[in-house]
């Protein structure tokens, strides 16, 4: 697949969608939602290279809130700490871009996407708290794009990784030997992250049921086999750390799940490891962490530099043009600087500075630990899956700046607004 035929997909997207909101007669805010999710392959799609470049799930953000968002009158324990975190990051990210040494485009698009993002989880919030069900019918919606994947990654078993719409391809999809598939994704470890954390969204138990369904058992196995022809290792060491809290912490219904779920991959991963890119990729651990080590320390640096409010969002590209001109990329006879760190945690660090690092930091911990004290007083364990999807995102983001994709943005938003409506929903249940 060409990257016009995926343009044109998008475009054709972008029309369904505004067909559908003009003539739908129901909740057009959940029809958004389920749309975003559904379109979810095609959402990182950009349409402009000039001054901004937005992406379809940016295009389709803004013409909804323009033209047909309803708003709605609900509130939840925390809600005003939430709104005032945003608001001191928001503070916080213009002053950065204002002390800018200089700016480029790659500021304005952050700044777009940075809006956009956040107006999506409002509305997912204020629909799941107004209406309990809907948590659920995001959980089915989010099975769509894990199954598109998989039929995705079978096209490209039979095709090879050329069979793809994105206008480049990863580097490190050729590892020596071996081939990573990257899946819809331009980068396989992106791949391997979004395959981690939808494989642990399918333990949540359907509404009204107390078994994981068997379908969701077998997709679970598959999704995790196929993770590992991304050869993307922060992606299934998020997955195991998942994992072991759920064995750790869950139920033992779901302890015997997910251990039977592990034996199977065991038995596949024993019989046929030499055909998995996971354990034959060219570099050693050891290497990729030399190789990272030094970009982080450069990234330190410009953090000890620019400490209060960093260098701006989505400024990290440029900056590194002029003060770290050895953080580059060379590919096909041309050249493209780093834009970001190799550690999503020091790229809001060198971005954001100290102040927005907490800022961000604190939108994703104040859910997670509310989430945890939730779960010992309920013992509500689709609240525990929902931590460990986070922790598994948080554990490859050490090493994965993997935000910088739209999809990944929308998926971890997506969990941490379910964990937080899930807080609210059982909060009744218990004495706080």
């Amino acid at each position: 697949m060409g990257s016009s035929f995926y343009v044109l997909l998008g475009f054709m997207a972008l029309a369904i969608f505004i067909s559908l909101m003009m003539f739908w007669r129901g909740d057009r805010n959940k029809l958004y939602l389920i749309y975003v999710f559904i379109l979810f392959p095609f959402s990182a799609i950009n349409y402009l290279l000039g001054i901004i470049s937005p992406n379809l799930f940016d295009v389709v953000t803004i013409i909804f809130i323009l033209l047909f968002y309803t708003p709605r009158r609900v509130s939840f324990r925390y809600g005003k700490l939430y709104l005032y975190t945003f608001i001191v990051l928001t503070i916080v990210s213009v002053i950065g871009i204002l002390n800018a040494e200089t700016l480029t485009k790659d500021t304005l698009t952050s700044l777009v996407q940075y809006f956009t993002i956040f107006g999506f989880a409002k509305i997912l919030i204020d629909e799941c708290i107004a209406d309990e069900t809907f948590f659920y019918t995001v959980l089915g919606a989010l099975k769509i794009p894990l199954i598109i994947s998989l039929l995705f990654l079978v096209g490209q078993f039979i095709y090879g990784p050329g069979f793809t719409f994105e206008r480049t391809q990863n580097s490190n999809v050729l590892s020596g030997m071996t081939t990573r598939f990257p899946g819809f994704f331009q980068d396989p470890q992106k791949f391997a992250q979004f395959l981690a954390m939808s494989s642990l969204l399918l333990l949540v138990k359907e509404k009204g049921k107390n078994t994981v369904s068997v379908f969701n058992m077998i997709l679970l196995v598959i999704s995790v086999i196929a993770l590992l022809f991304t050869g993307g290792r922060a992606g299934f060491g998020g997955w195991a750390a998942g994992v072991f809290i759920l064995v750790l912490l869950g139920s033992r219904q779901y302890k015997f799940a997910v251990i039977a779920a592990c034996t199977v991959l065991f038995i596949v991963i024993y019989n046929y490891a030499d055909e998995f890119p996971m354990f034959n990729r060219l570099s050693s651990l050891g290497d990729d962490y030399d190789f990272r080590f030094s970009i982080w320390q450069d990234a330190f640096g410009i953090f000890k530099d620019n400490p209060v409010f960093g260098i701006g969002m989505g400024n990290y590209a440029n900056y590194v043009s002029v003060h770290n001109p050895d953080q580059v990329w060379y590919a096909d006879n041309s050249f493209s600087y780093f834009d970001h760190p190799e550690s999503g945690y020091l790229k809001f660090l060198t971005e954001f500075g100290i102040t927005g690092f907490i800022a961000v930091i604190s939108l994703i911990f104040m859910p997670v630990f509310k989430g945890f004290r939730t779960f010992l007083k309920s013992g509500e364990t689709n609240i525990l899956i929902l931590i460990a999807v986070i922790i598994s995102w948080l554990v490859g983001f050490y090493t994965l700046y993997s935000i910088d994709d739209g999809r990944i943005k929308i998926l971890i938003v997506t969990v941490i607004c379910l964990l937080i409506t899930s807080n609210k929903w059982n909060e009744s249940d218990v004495k706080e």
